[in-house]
């Protein structure tokens, strides 16, 4: 499902990512682990195709990082996310990201079954601005499972949630065995859901 061999990413001269390499078969876990900086994020974001790497190659289900055939296989929660609707309500904007996967009535049934498996019934009704933190993350994690994926990115999606959404979250993801997860997180009860950890250093 994933592969990674020799990738790295510099900023400004600095090496902030790598060398890393990786392989990830369908249904397995990876927790992501590291100090802030040191460069959970980065990766997730070159194997999700919004950073290219600055060496190393990243293939999704066989296909480039960043093309299109990659990105239709990944579903992705990123920390501080700002690119919802804020005027629109979770329910419209998660029917607007399901319209760019499959045609009309699938997606109202998606988004539907999404929103009572999750527990966002109330959070589908707002409008994101008046969400908090908490409810804008469970929104993303609602997000990344639309269409199918066959990967899922997740950073640090269990930051601000309760003990009841982190619980929804991964029995939302027991019921989807076969997905491959990689996951950024400071928390031991999400490495516990992780078979194997991927410690990442600064610099």
């Amino acid at each position: 499902m994933l592969e990674l061999a020799g990738v790295t990413r510099d900023f400004a001269g600095r090496r902030v990512l790598g060398p890393v390499d990786l392989e990830l078969g369908p249904g397995e876990r990876v927790a992501l682990t590291g100090a802030n900086g040191s460069g959970k994020s980065t990766l997730l974001r070159c194997i999700g195709g919004t950073l290219a790497p600055s060496s190393g190659t990243i293939s999704v289900d066989g296909a480039p990082a960043g093309t299109r055939a990659a990105r239709e296989r990944i579903g992705a929660s990123f920390s501080q996310e700002r690119s919802f609707y804020l005027r629109l309500t979770g329910r419209e904007n998660l029917l607007m990201f399901a319209c760019l996967r499959e045609p009309a009535p699938q997606a109202r049934r998606r988004v539907e079954q999404l929103v009572a498996e999750l527990g966002l019934e109330d959070i589908a009704a707002r409008r994101v601005d008046r969400c908090s933190t908490g409810m804008v993350q469970q929104l993303a994690f609602g997000r990344a499972l639309l269409g199918t994926p066959g990967l899922l990115l997740l950073d640090e999606p269990t930051r601000s949630l309760d003990d009841a959404a982190v619980d929804r979250l991964w029995a939302a993801l027991a019921r989807r065995p076969s997905l491959a997860l990689i996951i950024a997180t400071h928390r031991d009860q999400d490495m516990d859901h992780c078979e194997r950890h991927l410690a990442l250093e600064a610099g």
